[in-house]
């Protein structure tokens, strides 16, 4: 099970199709989850739901997020957290919530009681990813409460291992695909100045720098333009990006 959870993950090429295939591995594979979702807290205050099993789980992350207090809003390493041990992560253990009862939880009242009432009474919560400006938590639900057991912890402790390194591998690719295509657009736009104005490789790049500097505008941003209208770089204004952004 774990051999294709994790050829699962990792086949997926995109950041939003890895975070689908987690919530249905997720739902699908841990003992006793009926429902499942990723919710991402950004800057500690806005929880959003980018993937989701079931309607019903982005209704309790905005229960959550009204309440400003759940799993979500918690340090890793907060009291009634355990770290479950796997053998991809055996030093630092996954950090893995788990509410036996959502209609008597205490720790978080005005969430649980929301939730309860929109029908979920288990709930398992696992870290997936700790950024600086955002978090994310694999979230599993079951209508009957004291659903998940240590078997539930464990498995869902592996998979958000699994996830981790699969989101990693997957921001490196598109970092590498976004420079790959910035530096295509540069040489491009350098090639057309060359020409047009008659100046060498060094001072048709120093052009676009000057203008990106100038208008406080990244240097790929400028390069398209050059390159879609052949314009020189001194003759643009703040303006001519400001209607593209609109």
């Amino acid at each position: 099970m774990f051999a294709t959870m994790a050829k699962a993950l990792h086949g997926q090429p995109s950041r939003e199709q890895i975070l689908q295939e987690i919530t249905e591995l997720g739902a699908s594979t841990v003992a006793g989850a009926q429902y499942a979702g990723v919710a991402l807290l950004r800057r500690g205050r806005t929880l959003e739901s980018p993937a989701y099993t079931h309607p019903l789980v982005p209704r309790v992350d905005r229960a959550q997020s009204l309440a400003g207090e759940g799993p979500a809003f918690r340090p890793a390493d907060a009291e009634g957290s355990e770290k479950v041990r796997t053998t991809a992560d055996p030093a630092e253990g996954v950090s893995v919530t788990r509410v036996d009862d959502l209609a008597a939880d205490r720790r978080w009242p005005r969430f649980a009681r929301e939730a309860a009432r929109l029908g979920m009474r288990s709930m398992l919560s696992c870290r997936l990813t700790e950024e600086r400006d955002s978090a994310g938590c694999l979230n599993l639900f079951s209508a009957e409460p004291g659903a998940f057991g240590e078997e539930s912890a464990g498995t869902v402790a592996v998979l958000a291992t699994h996830a981790a390194i699969a989101l990693s591998a997957a921001a490196a690719v598109e970092n590498l695909s976004n420079a790959v295509a910035s530096r295509q657009v540069i040489g491009e736009a350098t090639g057309i100045l060359m020409e047009r104005y008659r100046v060498t490789s060094r001072e048709a790049f120093a052009m676009l720098v000057k203008a990106s500097q100038d208008l406080n505008v990244k240097l790929r941003e400028i390069a398209v333009h050059v390159v879609a209208t052949g314009q020189n770089p001194a003759e643009l204004r703040a303006a001519d990006f400001a209607v593209a952004r609109q």
